[in-house]
């Protein structure tokens, strides 16, 4: 094993994830090999200090405030407010009203205009009892 290898494995090592058979050849090397020996004694204590820290807890609105920051200096790019698919349907089903809505009275007018165009002929137009009396 060369010193490269076994400086890759010393994590794998301490954390016990080595097959039996490579941590024999890690240990093997680092029995016969004095600089690769000396930087795994100098990872295991590290990793040993750092892990006897203390973890520290961020404050209760820390979260809030980098959202915050986020959003105000990528202009609401990001964590920008989200539209509920309530909000998406009725918005549709607003559109969709008045859009029936301009159809009907498009559809009034030129019926109008039509029964206006009918009754051009010089005078009023019929009303329903005159039209069953010229009928008789």
């Amino acid at each position: 094993m060369d010193h490269e290898r076994a400086k890759e494995l010393f994590t794998s090592y301490h954390d016990e994830e080595l097959s039996p058979e490579e941590a024999a050849a890690l240990e093997q090397h680092l029995a016969g090999c004095e600089p690769c020996r000396l930087e795994w004694e100098d990872y295991r204590r590290t990793i040993d200090e750092i892990s006897g820290l203390h973890l520290l807890r961020p404050p209760a609105d820390f979260t809030h405030n980098v959202e915050q920051k986020i959003r105000r200096r990528s202009r609401g790019r990001f964590f920008g407010e989200q539209r509920s698919l309530g909000t998406h349907f009725a918005v549709v089903s607003f559109i969709l009203i008045l859009l029936f809505i301009l159809a009907y009275l498009v559809l009034t007018a030129v019926t109008e205009i039509t029964v206006a165009e009918e009754s051009s002929d010089g005078g009023p137009p019929p009303t329903p009892s005159a039209r069953g009396a010229a009928a008789e």
